[in-house]
């Protein structure tokens, strides 16, 4: 049932901004006032909404739910939505801003961090150390985490490189085999570039690790291994989402498990800090 409820919530702000207007109005609900929600009637939250009964049952089926009642029962034991993670905050209300940032981020972090599976992360970790190669693939706002993850595998001794350019990219692609593997990085999974790459790797039998917020995503479904990285409320505007954070942390917690897995990589670290010592003052 836990695993249920982390799906539904994870699925509700991933899918922020692919909603129908109907649909919008209930996930609105959901989030800034889910009590009403878990004590509503499907009549009474359809009136509120100004939708029909009908709306609200397709909604929870497009939702993998099997009705308005298994909306309520999930909603109602979930603790990942905060009936103060509202978007009504202003550069007028600095405080409250703030505070609903740190709130979010701190949502973010556990939640990805809860989802995680042990039986694939143990694949994960085992995929990582037998690899050849490591093709990191992002873009956009998400290509810093790209570069994080280059420089920590690369401490550890696993040879990773990415690419700002799809161009440059795709030739990197081209020369992976069956020995290497590719980590795609995508917050929505909808990426038509990457895709693009993935199914050339895929071509030539390589693994891929991806890192998403959206499990059923197109980037998720063609991959080997998906790591949900959570995202939590919208501030300013519902186009925004907190991304970033947690696919960091989800590099973070794979970097971390595999110092746990092999301490003596320690060394590697220290090797390389001494090395590039003399550039900091």
């Amino acid at each position: 049932m836990e695993s249920n409820i982390k799906e539904f919530v994870n699925g509700i702000y991933s899918n922020i901004g692919k909603y129908s207007k109907s649909e919008k109005k209930i996930v609105d609900l959901i989030i800034n006032d889910p009590d009403f929600v878990i004590n509503a009637t499907i009549s009474q939250l359809a009136n509120r909404s100004n939708i029909s009964e009908a709306s609200v049952s397709r909604f929870c089926k497009r939702a993998g739910l099997n009705g308005f009642h298994h909306l309520k029962v999930l909603l109602a034991q979930s603790s990942f939505i905060n009936t103060d993670s509202q978007n009504n905050v202003s550069l007028d209300s600095e405080d409250k801003t703030l505070d609903k940032l740190m709130n979010d981020k701190k949502d973010e972090i556990q939640a990805t961090l809860e989802g995680f599976d042990k039986a694939m992360m143990e694949k994960i970790i085992q995929v990582i150390k037998d690899a050849r190669l490591i093709q990191i693939m992002a873009e956009g706002n998400t290509f810093p985490v790209a570069l994080d993850a280059c420089f920590k595998f690369n401490q550890i001794g696993r040879l990773a490189f990415t690419a700002t350019s799809w161009e440059v990219a795709m030739g990197q692609t081209l020369n992976l085999t069956d020995s290497d593997l590719v980590i795609v990085i995508s917050n929505s999974g909808e990426s038509r570039q990457l895709i693009q790459l993935i199914e050339v790797a895929k071509k030539n039998n390589v693994t891929i690790i991806a890192l998403t917020n959206n499990h059923s995503s197109p980037i998720a479904t063609l991959s080997d291994f998906n790591v949900v990285t959570a995202s939590r409320g919208t501030i300013f505007m519902s186009e925004y989402f907190f991304s970033r954070v947690s696919a960091v942390t989800a590099i973070e917690a794979i970097f971390m498990l595999m110092l746990a897995d092999n301490p003596q990589l320690k060394k590697k670290i220290q090797k390389h800090e001494l090395l590039i010592a003399s550039k900091k003052i």
